[in-house]
């Protein structure tokens, strides 16, 4: 009888914790929604999907809809409060590419990126973004974050470009498998679609 008491106390516990989960999944993604429009867009690899025009940290991203938020706007802070970075996450369920948009405000973010533009040690290319002039650089991962060996590698594109008003540096993630010509053409497609708004 005690068995089936706790067995029914941790079934409960656990559908409470799952409810509080969704719910707060659900909230990111309505808080996500507010602040864009919908629109379809006409690339050939993309077709019929609808897209999320998202406006963050100085640009215009072309968001699809197929693409799950899993953070958005994470402030990580220094011991004095300060603002270090804001993440926002996304993973592409199609393709399996995660995408990380990180802001680095200030000083900080101007001071990351004069360290890219002039470290020479580093393969780098240089990208636009919309007519601003970025930093792109390519790496091969084969293992994940915990040291794991991936089963099969994937390519992590890194842009770094100064906001518009040179307040702060945006840092894109992009990590896409290596030989999955979709993601390349999504990863292409969704970098020539970013604006610069005031």
């Amino acid at each position: 009888m005690k068995a089936l008491i706790i067995f029914v106390l941790i079934l409960s516990l656990n559908n409470s914790c799952g409810n509080t989960k969704t719910a707060g999944q659900q909230k990111t993604v309505q808080n996500h929604s507010t602040a864009t429009a919908v629109s379809k867009t006409n690339d050939t690899n993309q077709k019929n999907v609808s897209v999320q025009n998202v406006k963050k940290y100085g640009f215009l991203f072309s968001i699809p809809e197929n693409w799950q938020a899993e953070m958005t706007d994470f402030k990580s802070t220094d011991l004095k409060g300060q603002v270090k970075t804001i993440e926002t996450d996304y993973t592409d369920k199609a393709t399996q590419s995660r995408i990380k948009l990180i802001y680095h405000p200030g000083k900080s973010g101007m001071t990351l990126y004069k360290y890219y533009k002039e470290n020479a040690s580093l393969k780098k290319h240089k990208v636009d973004i919309d007519q601003q002039e970025g930093i792109l650089i390519d790496n091969q991962l084969t293992r994940d974050g915990k040291g794991h060996l991936l089963s099969e590698p994937y390519i992590r594109h890194k842009i770094y470009v100064l906001s518009p008003n040179h307040k702060g540096l945006l840092e894109i993630v992009y990590d896409l498998p290596k030989n999955n010509s979709q993601a390349k053409s999504i990863y292409e497609h969704f970098v020539q679609q970013i604006k610069t708004v005031e």
